[in-house]
């Protein structure tokens, strides 16, 4: 499935698995290392990423459900 996803700026047009989750896709597709799943379940919240404004755990979102909305990694989760 075609996406587009801005992240940090740049644009990535993108044809990924439907599937696949947003912090998989950034990872490998879009060069962010930041980016890091550690629980795979949403607890830890080392994957947070910025989706539209708000503050998400991108290893429970697929990386279709932000297709051409604004991606950030600069996310602090408190």
């Amino acid at each position: 499935m075609r996406v587009k996803l801005t992240v940090d700026g740049t644009c990535h047009d993108l044809d990924v698995d439907p599937r696949r989750t947003l912090a998989d896709v950034l990872g490998t597709e879009c060069g962010i290392a930041g980016c890091r799943v550690a629980c795979s379940d949403g607890t830890c919240g080392n994957c947070a990423v910025t989706v539209d404004g708000d503050a998400i755990r991108s290893c429970l979102m697929l990386a279709v459900q932000a297709d051409g909305l604004p991606v950030s990694s600069r996310c602090a989760v408190g």
